[in-house]
Parts: structure tokens; C-alpha cells; sequence
């Protein structure tokens, strides 16, 4: 791969990760979905369990979606993406969050997450995640 190469994956990867934010922050969950692989898919919850597939992270995200009336903040403090090859890249951020929960009470956390993003279908897709919360 040439250094050009990485480059264009880099930006590639970072476009996607945008526009999964984006979904986020917008509780749009058909957008959000639309980034992951979900027959590839398996990862790991922030307090340590498995999502053997997709249904369960599905149903973990549209949960939490429907629970949040409003995303008030969302900024990532560190994103940084290593290339492994022309169809795997790993993404890597660190983030602060605020959002207000359907019944007013705001909720503020902060973490991290690891991505794995595969390119062996014509598009840039999650295969998995990692979450972890930073103590308060």
C-alpha cells in the first residue's frame, strides 16, 4: 500500500465515523445501523459483556435511542485510525457526552471506544466496537 493509499482510507474511514455520529447525535437508528456489518458483527459492551451479533447490540442502541430525548453534547477529545490493510482499519476515540433523557434529567459521561472497520463489501462497515466509560 502507498502512503497515498492510507491516506485515502484514512479519510475514507474518517467519513463514515462522521456520518455515525452524525446518526447518533440526530437518534436517527436506521442511519446509525446502516454502518455495521451485521453478519460479521460481534463486540464489546462498556461494562464488560459480549454482543454475540448485531440483534444484540440492535436492541441495546434503539433502548438507549428511545430513552434520550435530545443529545445536548457530543465531542470527541481523541480520534486517531491505523490502517491494517486495504480492507481493515481500526479507529480509536475518546469522548464527553451530554444528552437529555426523555424525562428531563441530563446525563453526562465520558470514554472511549474501538472500532473495527472492514471494506470487503464495497463500503466502509463496522465488524465491531468496544466501549468503555471513564469513572466519575
Amino acid at each position: 500500500m502507498t502512503e497515498q493509499d492510507c491516506i485515502n482510507i484514512e479519510t475514507e474511514i474518517l467519513a463514515a465515523f462522521d456520518n455515525l455520529v452524525q446518526s447518533a447525535v440526530s437518534l436517527n437508528a436506521a442511519s446509525y445501523f446502516s454502518h455495521f456489518d451485521r453478519g460479521k458483527f460481534v463486540g464489546l459492551n462498556n461494562e464488560g459483556s459480549s454482543w454475540k451479533s448485531f440483534a444484540e447490540l440492535s436492541r441495546q442502541i434503539s433502548q438507549g435511542f428511545s430513552a434520550i430525548k435530545e443529545v445536548t453534547s457530543l465531542n470527541f477529545t481523541y480520534v486517531d485510525v491505523s490502517i491494517i490493510d486495504t480492507y481493515t482499519a481500526i479507529l480509536v476515540n475518546e469522548y464527553t457526552q451530554s444528552v437529555r433523557l426523555s424525562c428531563n434529567a441530563e446525563l453526562c459521561q465520558s470514554g472511549g471506544g474501538v472500532q473495527v472497520w472492514s471494506k470487503r463489501t464495497g463500503s466502509w462497515k463496522l465488524v465491531s466496537v468496544a466501549a468503555s466509560n471513564k469513572p466519575r
